[in-house]
């Protein structure tokens, strides 16, 4: 029942993804900020509107809201950052589930399986830390730390799917759209996190008065 749950759950996730997938009409600062990071049209769909939803919800509450994420319909960089790696964690944490034995319906004893598993469970638990650490360098303003966990834990889940390759059915579906769209959100992470000017240290110290 769970896994059928789960599989209805990314079912109809695919159809609001192929619903959206055409890109707005003419030019838009999200269109613009979107064109030469990998994945454009996935940074558009899923970016530009997380950000604006959370834009919005800001702005309902704060005439100071544009300070914290930019104003509804801008681009923030630092946001958009903050943002791809929360998509990435949603995508991660469905993954993780089913290496954690969270979600009942899936047969570990078949020998593929238990390969996935051996080589994921642990690799996957890093790339989430890894996750969580670069949200926290992105508030702090160490952006080359952040850039760096993130292209790491692009590399713990790319491994990882080489060892689950074998998989069929639902869970294969399951786990491919799942580590398909956390390194997706990652690389747009590290593309943008890029792009972002360095925290400003702080000022020199005032000069002895003699």
């Amino acid at each position: 029942m769970a896994l059928a749950s789960l599989l209805v759950v990314f079912l109809c996730a695919s159809l609001h993804v192929l619903h959206a997938a055409r890109l707005p009409p003419g030019s838009s600062p999200i269109v613009e900020t979107c064109k030469p990071v990998p994945y454009p049209e996935s940074c558009v769909r899923d970016l530009g509107q997380r950000l604006l939803d959370i834009q919005t919800t800001l702005a309902s509450v704060s005439d100071k809201s544009s300070t914290i994420a930019g104003a509804p319909g801008q681009v923030d960089p630092k946001a958009l950052v903050a943002v791809a790696l929360d998509a990435a964690a949603e995508a991660g944490s469905v993954a993780a589930a089913v290496f954690e034995g969270k979600l009942p319906g899936f047969n570990t004893s078949v020998p593929d399986f238990q390969k996935c598993l051996s080589n994921c469970t642990v690799t996957m638990k890093s790339a989430m830390k890894k996750i969580h650490g670069a949200s926290a360098a992105v508030k702090a303003g160490a952006n080359d730390i952040a850039k760096t966990l993130a292209s790491r834990a692009i590399g713990d889940v790319s491994s990882c799917t080489l060892s689950c390759r074998e998989l069929n059915g639902d869970v294969r579906l399951i786990l491919q759209q799942s580590l398909v769209e956390f390194q997706k959100m990652l690389q747009l992470a590290v593309a943008f996190t890029s792009k972002l000017k360095p925290k400003p240290g702080p000022p020199p110290p005032a000069p002895e008065m003699h």
